[in-house]
């Protein structure tokens, strides 16, 4: 079995690619050396990763087939790769409108670990939406789809999922995508714009 890192360890990593004590809207940002080695840690990931990620896309196709398997990899703004199964069943919503239900995938650039959550997201009329509900939690009507999406980001990328407890591990003197004094270890290490 593979040894996760401490939250400690996570926390020193980051330190290594997101700089501390400034804001990303300052002058001088872009050109630490921390933001630079983010960039190219960056395109690294996009020309070396692809491959495994696309093999890791077709798993999940092959395993859950009533799923649509989405990948919303954007890594010039986020330092994971993620993957969004969209589950068969659309839920009924009171008052009309449906429900769509996602088990998400992300598996950091910078370390190969994943985290993993569930996404409940409601269409109540053509174009209107609620705000998603997301939960770190096992939820009974994703935990299969999710056990899936666990075994196998394990298996072929080799990206353990880390705990909660680890997840939202405080990183105080980091601003990124929320505000300084607010970023966690799942925001840095992975993307703040979950939903």
């Amino acid at each position: 079995m593979l040894e996760l890192p401490t939250a400690a360890q996570l926390v020193e990593l980051v330190h290594h690619y997101l700089p501390a004590n400034i804001w990303e809207s300052e002058p001088g940002y872009g050109a630490t050396p921390e933001y630079q080695r983010l960039k190219a840690a960056r395109s690294e990931a996009a020309e070396t990763g692809k491959e495994r990620w696309k093999a890791l896309l077709a798993r999940l196709r092959e395993e859950v087939p009533q799923c649509k398997v989405e990948d919303w990899t954007i890594l010039i703004s986020d330092n994971c790769w993620r993957v969004r199964l969209l589950l068969p069943d659309k839920v009924p919503v009171e008052g009309g409108g449906e429900e769509f239900r996602y088990a998400v995938g992300l598996v950091s650039i910078f370390a190969p670990v994943a985290a993993t959550y569930t996404s409940f997201k409601q269409r109540i009329a053509e174009h209107r939406w609620r705000p998603s509900q997301t939960f770190y939690e096992p939820v009974p009507a994703t935990r299969e789809y999710e056990e899936v999406l666990v075994r196998l980001l394990r298996e072929e990328l080799g990206a353990p999922r880390l705990p909660n407890e680890t997840l939202f591990t405080p990183v105080p003197d980091i601003q990124y995508g929320v505000a300084l004094g607010e970023a966690r270890l799942i925001d840095c290490l992975f993307t703040d714009d979950r939903w």
